[in-house]
């Protein structure tokens, strides 16, 4: 397959010819976070996604990346981030630039948080020790950083310079699937992004959340979630928003599933993650088949899963040649992925082509996290004008392998999880 890629952003185009391979790799329980910063003031437009230069971010070998969901900017969220040149896993990586979504119209300014990453700590090949890791296969850094807070109170943009800490949380493989509901009727349109109110989801303190992967509307994708003000990870926090990208025209209504979010449990400090109750939740999917579209409402009962430490990384290689504009969805089709049943995916940050970003991917029928299921084709993000080549790389996805269980589990899982971190990491002291 070949990969493109920028040599210099923007001016000069670098190509490369590699081996397609699926390769398995494994994660370490603990995930540093890296702010990320605007370093200069650009005017944005809602829809058109922006490439923002940023302070420069160093990351360490042996490492992979993943937004903090959440949106972390009042008008709009990182979708992807690129780094200067190419590299490996296995290699270090600067990042020096963020692809921004807006929104809304509106203006980022140089210092303003757009988003922040966690890094993940992993390794290939076999590994035999309890975790796979020790504490030298971590180089963990403390940051102190300055930049502005940018959120909404009562429908005004607020600016508020902040200084604070950012360094990270111990992460278990323990979590849930909460549905993101349509709380009102909206028309969208192909390319729209937009907010949309849903039922509110109240997420307990130490989680944190990412999209399930894998289209749940045949109208578009939620790309993030937000709340009134960014929070901290060990605060409790209220999401009231969806950030949908529509890709085609039609009407959301309300009550109809416009995805699902993975909600992790995590600690910072102390080791006391909680749970509350759960009930069943109604909702219509909508998915669309032979030409047309169909809503069938269904009961979500609440289900807990348990990640699989060892993962593996899939390509995901276009099978056709496409014009693409900057800002105009496409849905590309791929040589088919095979996902075997109770697995999930997320797509590998760091843009992979040259042109645009995997934004999700696309599943013609709608099925179970517990089923098998095909991907032929992907939703992918131009952020230049330009072309897709068949046979050229467009991303790469963790592949995840899970136990799902019924919800009543989680609290077992979560003790469990507390006792085996404990005696990892504090000599088996109470």
């Amino acid at each position: 397959m070949e990969v493109v890629y920028w040599k210099e952003i923007g001016k000069e185009l670098g190509r490369l010819q590699v081996k397609k391979e699926s390769v398995r790799y494994r994660i370490a329980p603990f995930v540093q976070w890296k702010v990320l910063i605007a370093e200069q003031n650009a005017e944005v437009k809602k829809g058109m996604p922006v490439l923002l230069k940023i302070r420069d971010v160093e990351i360490p070998e042996n490492t992979i990346l993943a937004p903090l969901s959440i949106m972390r900017h009042a008008i709009g969220t990182t979708i992807d981030v690129i780094e200067k040149g190419i590299s490996r896993v296995e290699q270090e990586k600067r990042i020096t630039h963020a692809i921004f979504l807006p929104v809304e119209d509106g203006v980022v300014e140089k210092g303003d948080i757009v988003g922040v990453l966690k890094v993940f700590f992993v390794k290939t090949g076999v590994i035999d020790r309890r975790f796979g890791f020790s504490a030298s296969d971590f180089k963990i850094r403390e940051d102190m950083v300055t930049a502005n807070l940018v959120y909404k109170e009562n429908g005004e943009l607020k600016r508020k310079t902040i200084k604070t800490r950012f360094f990270g949380y111990f992460k278990s493989y323990i979590a849930e699937w909460e549905p993101v509901i349509s709380a009102e009727n909206v028309d969208v349109k192909k390319g729209d992004v937009r907010r949309i109110r849903i039922k509110e989801i109240r997420l307990q303190p130490n989680t944190v959340v990412t999209p399930l992967h894998i289209m749940r509307n045949a109208f578009g994708s939620v790309i993030e979630v937000a709340q009134a003000k960014p929070s901290k990870v060990e605060e409790e926090k209220l999401i009231d928003e969806a950030v949908f990208l529509a890709t085609k025209d039609g009407k959301i209504q309300k009550g109809d599933l416009l995805g699902v979010l993975n909600i992790y449990y995590t600690a910072i400090g102390k080791f006391e993650p909680k749970m509350t109750p759960k009930e069943e939740k109604f909702a219509r999917l909508v998915y669309e088949k032979s030409g047309r579209i169909f809503r069938s409402g269904m009961l979500l009962k609440p289900f807990a899963y348990r990640r699989k430490p060892i993962s593996r990384w899939e390509p995901l290689v276009s099978t056709e040649d496409l014009t693409l504009k900057k800002g105009e969805v496409a849905e590309v089709e791929i040589e088919p992925v095979k996902l075997e049943e109770n697995t999930i995916v997320y797509p590998l940050y760091i843009m992979r082509h040259a042109y645009g970003t995997v934004l999700d991917l696309i599943e013609k029928e709608p099925a179970k996290v517990e089923n098998q299921k095909t991907i032929k084709s992907v939703l992918f993000m131009p952020v230049f004008d330009g072309e897709i080549k068949k046979g050229q790389l467009l991303g790469v996805i963790n592949v995840y392998n899970v136990e799902v269980e019924p919800y009543e589990v989680l609290s077992k899982w979560l003790n469990e999880w507390v006792e085996e971190m404990k005696k990892a990491f504090e000599g088996g002291s109470k």
